[in-house]
């Protein structure tokens, strides 16, 4: 088994993150389309399995939550993108300090 998964399906990023899984990274491609990488496990792959075939059950408030997380992730990667190079040292600090805070929970 790999051992990371990579989506830039926003709705199955969002909801693998509300199930507890946790995003190993972000990165933009091609300046426009943000790919979610996660630590690839049993429990993802149950979790994606479950996601494609409309078997899933979740808290609608946690995955909302989940939906703004993912936005924000994704509004900072594009800032980062459109800054400065003397700016990005500091947004790049920025992303790795909100990134430890989202994978906290």
């Amino acid at each position: 088994m790999q051992s990371a998964y990579s989506t830039q399906d926003f709705y199955l990023a969002s909801y693998l993150f509300t199930t507890g899984n946790r995003i190993k990274d972000t990165r933009l491609v091609n300046n426009n389309t943000t790919e979610f990488e996660f630590e690839n496990n049993t429990q993802l792959q149950k979790a994606i399995d479950n996601f494609y075939a409309m078997r899933t059950l979740v808290e609608p408030l946690a995955y909302g939550a989940a939906i703004r997380s993912i936005k924000s992730m994704i509004h900072a990667l594009k800032n980062a993108s459109n800054t400065s190079s003397k700016q990005r040292g500091t947004n790049n600090v920025f992303k790795q300090q909100y990134r430890r805070q989202i994978s906290r929970g």
